[in-house]
């Protein structure tokens, strides 16, 4: 991977970039594969990965390979919902996907994204449908994560939020 001018290399330090690089893992991977990603060597990878693991942001693996810790990645989303908004603003917004998601069981007959995904093993669907249902049932996925998230923000809110406030 090679910088151009003006590129995230310029803009961020190595281990910013160690951090960014870990936070969209999609697989675990190396620290090898990581400080390339990254675009550092491996000493700063390897140390800033380690810190990383203290701070339980990142697991490592009984193969020696690193991914993101997801229950963190979880508390961290809820955490930041709370920050970011009003209880209020947190209510709109899951009736809002909810809605939606109400509609979109309307509209394709089906009670959740896995049981309208399962509608790609019949035998009628042509291609045009299997590419709409694949965008529809990861739309609708997406959606249902969304209020997850949002009802665990609303069932912590008022604990986190005075506990915030009593500092």
């Amino acid at each position: 991977m090679t910088s151009q001018p003006g590129s995230w290399k310029e803009k961020t330090s190595g281990r910013e970039r160690v951090r960014m690089v870990v936070e969209t893992l999609d697989e675990p991977t190396t620290i090898n594969t990581i400080a390339e990603q990254a675009e550092v060597a491996w000493e700063t990878a390897n140390s800033e990965v380690k810190r990383l693991k203290t701070e339980n942001k990142v697991r490592e693996r009984d193969d020696g390979r690193y991914e993101p810790n997801p229950v963190q990645q979880f508390l961290d989303q809820i955490l930041q919902l709370i920050e970011d908004h009003s209880k209020s603003e947190l209510e709109s917004q899951l009736q809002e996907y909810q809605e939606q998601v109400e509609d979109l069981s309307a509209e394709y007959g089906a009670p959740s994204a896995k049981e309208l995904r399962e509608q790609l093993t019949n035998d009628d669907v042509s291609a045009e449908e299997i590419r709409e249902i694949r965008n529809v049932s990861e739309t609708w996925a997406a959606l249902e994560l969304e209020i997850r998230h949002l009802k665990n923000a609303l069932q912590l809110y008022d604990d986190l939020f005075q506990l915030s406030q009593s500092n």
